[in-house]
């Protein structure tokens, strides 16, 4: 097993037999379960482990910042499961303290990656062609941090600030048949262009066009929270300062059944929405 923390600058390997590869003792919870209940929270344990099944399901970056806040520096937040190292960054900035991969796991993204996880964006970060290049800009590498809020907690602070923009990023289809937030200061830009998925070139000329300026606090959202963590990433790199992903979306994750709008998300929230 690999272990991974200090922020993304130390990445170690554990024997099964070694102490720093044991199980941790304390509260372990499956993220992609609906929630955290308050006899969790109430559990005296200083190490949670938070568990992602799928890379798709974000809901663990959303627990793991309510422990960090609700708990302090003094609890031990560890991620497991199935993280992308282009996720490791997110997992630092939401409050984990370390994050655990199996040999397999690293083994099937290379060491390399996982070590530059947090120092380094690689080339064409999100795009499916390979070919598109790196617009990373150092000055804002450490300085600049993705926060992440779920889809409540983003409705919150948006009623509460005077200029914040919600940027939806989901398709136009989605737009239309699915719905979107209703909210005064929203704007649609599509990060994957319908029909096709592919990555929409002019998405950041697009944001910028739509009168939102780096100084701008934007809170980003799509179906689940990846699209608009990826679009985030995407303004982070292009200079903007002040990004929010809203983890659980308008969807949110599917239920055991493969239905979404139900077990958390916008729209399972009952906050406001409405229909092309």
């Amino acid at each position: 097993m690999w272990v991974l923390k200090d922020q993304g600058a130390s990445l170690t390997h554990h024997d099964d037999s070694s102490e720093g590869a044991a199980a941790a003792s304390g509260l372990r919870v499956d993220a992609g379960e609906p929630c955290l209940d308050e006899q969790s929270f109430a559990n005296d344990s200083n190490c949670v482990t938070l568990n992602f099944p799928s890379s798709h399901d974000g809901r663990g970056f959303s627990f793991a910042r309510r422990v960090r806040r609700e708990r302090g520096e003094g609890v031990r937040i560890i991620a497991t499961g199935n993280l992308l190292p282009d996720q490791a960054r997110m997992a630092f900035q939401c409050g984990f303290s370390e994050i655990h991969l199996t040999d397999a796991l690293v083994e099937r993204h290379g060491e390399l990656a996982w070590r530059t996880a947090t120092t380094t964006a690689p080339d064409a970060l999100y795009t499916k062609s390979g070919k598109a290049p790196s617009i990373w800009d150092a000055r804002h590498q450490h300085r600049v941090k993705v926060q992440s809020l779920t889809s409540v907690e983003a409705h919150e602070e948006l009623q509460k600030s005077v200029n914040a923009v919600l940027l939806d990023v989901r398709t136009s289809a989605e737009w239309q048949f699915v719905g979107r937030p209703s909210f005064e200061r929203s704007v649609g830009i599509q990060w994957q262009t319908f029909p096709y998925g592919s990555e929409n070139p002019n998405f950041v000329t697009e944001v910028a066009d739509a009168g939102l300026t780096q100084e701008t606090p934007i809170f980003l959202i799509c179906r689940s929270g990846v699209r608009s963590l990826a679009a985030a990433e995407a303004l982070k790199e292009a200079g903007y300062k002040d990004l929010t992903n809203v983890s659980d979306g308008f969807e949110g994750a599917k239920n055991a059944a493969g239905r979404r709008g139900i077990l958390n998300g916008w729209k399972a929230a009952q906050l406001p929405w409405n229909q092309d």
